[in-house]
């Protein structure tokens, strides 16, 4: 059986278009303070990363999206925050669509992920230029393959920034898969072997849809547990504040990228 099950999916015509959705939104909505959408999104993930860049930032939130969405006010409103969603490919995606509908071009996905690369330390972060598609979700945007890729100039400009703030950072390859409690040990020794960086929900379905769309992305972590030869190592009680730290340098970095 092919996957997706219908053959050439991804080249087919939509039943539901974003379009159409956003415009229902907008009438359930209609009373509502009109804010309008930035040009450049930063994909949030973690509840506490949200929470952090909401009360650090002035702005004003967008509600007829499924979460928040969040537009800060410095740059006259060109960079905003999406987050409150939970987490995974497939909410993302939608959310996505939805906002390039509504005039969105350029979208940062950042938040925590596993590494299968024990040199890399905690609290560095990663550059992740290309994804394993090993989630549903891409495939139904764009042809299947092994990879997703991160769009080339924004995936250079945030290397620049890093360099710039010498700050220490790892650039390469991410696994997506959506089952969590299913990275079996087979799969992390083999992608550990093939140099794959980390593990993760959401890239290659973000790096998916941004081709389908012809918008551009790039995604960022900070490495929040390991997994390898040894046992799991859960970290996530350690980062906060590079997790703070990396929100901070992709509002940073959407702003200087966006003008």
């Amino acid at each position: 059986m092919p996957f997706p099950n219908h053959p050439g999916k991804h080249l087919g015509e939509a039943f539901v278009t974003p379009d159409a959705h956003n415009e229902y939104h907008r009438r359930q909505t209609e009373d509502a303070e009109a804010v309008d959408p930035p040009a450049a999104v930063v994909l949030c993930y973690s509840r506490r990363l949200m929470a952090y860049l909401t009360e650090t930032y002035d702005g004003a939130h967008v509600d007829h999206y499924y979460g928040d969405l969040y537009v800060f006010d410095e740059n006259d409103g060109r960079v905003g925050v999406l987050g409150g969603f939970g987490i995974g490919a497939p909410t993302t995606a939608m959310l996505m669509d939805e906002l390039v509908a509504d005039g969105v071009e350029t979208f940062l996905s950042v938040g925590m992920a596993g590494s299968l690369d024990e040199t890399i330390e905690l609290g560095e972060f990663v550059v992740c230029d290309r994804a394993i598609r090993d989630e549903g979700t891409s495939h139904h945007y764009v042809e299947s393959a092994r990879f997703a890729h991160a769009s080339e100039s924004l995936t250079e400009a945030t290397e620049r920034l890093l360099t710039d703030r010498a700050a220490s950072y790892h650039v390469g390859p991410s696994w997506t898969i959506d089952a969590i409690y299913r990275e079996t040990v087979a799969e992390v020794e083999r992608y550990a072997e093939e140099g794959v960086l980390t593990v993760e929900m959401e890239a290659a379905a973000v790096f998916a849809v941004a081709e389908a769309r012809s918008v551009e992305v790039g995604s960022m972590f900070v490495v929040s547990d390991y997994l390898g030869t040894g046992d799991w190592e859960p970290k996530f009680h350690e980062v906060e504040s590079d997790l703070q730290r990396l929100g901070d340098t992709a509002t940073d970095l959407l702003a200087s990228y966006v003008g």
